[in-house]
């Protein structure tokens, strides 16, 4: 049978046509891979020190509670909170009537045992010479023997009484141990005051000031006493000065806070007990000798149900991958954290917990803009 030529042709077209309709088939076009874009954060450290900033507060280095060390009724106290002195200078005084007839009375009785031991003592001299001479027996000679003891021993303690008596009264008046001011004023005259009871608290001028503060349990390992730190003073308008690390405590306060204590090198001008300070400590050696310790934002930790924190590193092709960390401080805004990761790489650094480990991501303000 004759072929028709027309069909002959729209036949060969259809099949040299095929393979190029089924691919582009639906089936057959794969979506392309958008990026997803994030915030990133490179890791960064100084190489030599971490810096952690601390509140704490001035106290001087010299100071102290003044009490009386006897009772009695408070007279006068002459200085209030705030109030210069000078070492020596009375600040407070007590009744003294009472002490000054005990002291009367005291040397009174030293005067009567020294004419006593004097009678006792010239009798004994006249016993002596005569039992030489056997005009009186030698029991006589023991009697005024014994006498003369006797009297001795109550002069003496007569003697010790006055000393105590006049100490007494010597310290119905409250003097200044040192040069300095009143931190606090805790009585008032007229009040009835117990030996010891606290009237003035003190601080002195002469050796500087101190800041107490307290650090967290995981960077006590990491300080050492001796070394060198800086204190900024918000109330002197931001002036700063070295302080050097005096006292590292051996046992927490609450929450697991350890108390140090740390001296002005440099006191600014207008400096006074009490004040706010800043802390700024560089530890000598990364907590547990751990080198790799390093900051990064709060904001890039990912928690996992079971609590365990992970970051998400950035590689060079883009691709994330999942790095497991340990947290070891968290401060303002950042966390210093341990893990398999390196000064100079890129993580993700907020909302890591829209994007997952191998998904294909653009840097935030980096390449091609894209448009919805």
């Amino acid at each position: 049978m004759p072929i028709d030529k027309p069909a002959s042709i729209a036949c060969t077209l259809l099949i040299g046509l095929a393979p190029l309709l089924i691919g582009c088939s639906p089936e057959a076009t794969s979506p392309p891979d958008i990026p997803t874009v994030v915030d990133s954060h490179t890791i960064q450290t100084d190489g030599t020190q971490r810096i952690s900033r601390f509140s704490g507060q001035v106290q001087a280095a010299e100071r102290t509670t003044l009490s009386f060390e006897i009772a009695g009724e408070l007279e006068s106290v002459t200085v209030d909170v705030g109030d210069d002195f000078a070492a020596g200078e009375t600040l407070a005084t007590i009744d003294d009537e009472r002490y000054r007839l005990v002291a009367q009375q005291r040397r009174a009785e030293a005067r009567e045992a020294e004419a006593s031991l004097q009678e006792k003592r010239q009798d004994y001299q006249r016993q002596s010479e005569l039992v030489q001479k056997d005009y009186v027996s030698a029991s006589q000679f023991d009697t005024a023997q014994a006498a003369l003891d006797t009297a001795e021993s109550r002069h003496a303690s007569a003697l010790t009484a006055l000393d105590l008596a006049e100490r007494d009264l010597a310290l119905t008046t409250l003097q200044a141990p040192f040069d300095g001011s009143v931190s606090q004023r805790q009585a008032e005259p007229l009040e009835r005051v117990s030996a010891s009871q606290p009237i003035l608290e003190v601080i002195s001028d002469r050796e500087g000031f101190d800041v107490n503060a307290s650090v967290p349990e995981t960077l006590v390992d990491s300080l050492s006493v001796g070394s060198t730190h800086r204190v900024t003073l918000p109330a002197l308008g931001g002036a700063s000065s070295p302080a050097t690390l005096s006292h590292l405590g051996s046992q927490p306060r609450s929450s697991n806070d350890y108390p140090i204590i740390l001296t002005l090198d440099e006191p600014p001008a207008g400096l006074r007990s009490g004040m706010t300070a800043q802390v700024e400590l560089s530890p000598t050696v990364p907590p547990d000798g751990d080198t790799t310790t390093l900051p990064i934002p709060l904001t890039s930790l990912v928690y996992d149900t079971d609590e365990r924190a992970h970051v998400l590193r950035i590689g060079e092709d883009g691709r994330l991958e999942r790095i497991d960390v340990e947290v070891i401080e968290i401060g303002d805004g950042h966390a210093d954290v341990r893990g398999e990761l390196s000064p100079g790489e890129r993580i993700v650094a907020r909302g890591a917990e829209f994007v997952s480990p191998g998904q294909h991501v653009d840097l935030l303000g980096q390449g091609p803009e894209r448009y919805n």
